[in-house]
């Protein structure tokens, strides 16, 4: 199956952070209708940073306290996860879309994701 168009991902990427409870603002950069940049707002110090190269393929979900990365899944060489509970380790995954990310992290915030 073909990767995603920039413009696709950033669609699917917003109707998900649309759809959050925990997601209080977001944003979205389109780049040469290539490069997708997604900022969701979740606390004041509390942010999922998300990457997408629809040439590449190349996808990253990124849960950020302040500057330090909390969880993340990306397929930078190949997916894998960087788990809550050692989020500089690399676990292999199969791909993972974003709204089950999004919904890891909406378990892990109200206590239901124990790492």
């Amino acid at each position: 199956m073909a990767a995603p168009d920039a413009v696709e991902f950033a669609t699917r990427v917003a109707g998900a952070c649309q759809a959050s409870p925990i997601v209080q603002s977001y944003s979205v950069s389109i780049q040469d209708n290539v490069l997708v940049k997604v900022r969701a707002d979740l606390r004041p110090d509390l942010f999922v940073d998300v990457f997408y190269n629809a040439v590449t393929g190349k996808t990253s979900f990124a849960l950020i306290r302040s500057t330090v990365r909390l969880y993340g899944v990306d397929n930078t060489t190949s997916w894998h996860v960087h788990p809550f509970e050692d989020p500089d380790s690399h676990q292999t995954c199969p791909p993972m879309e974003f709204e089950v990310f999004l919904q890891r992290v909406e378990e892990w915030l109200s206590g239901n994701l124990h790492p």
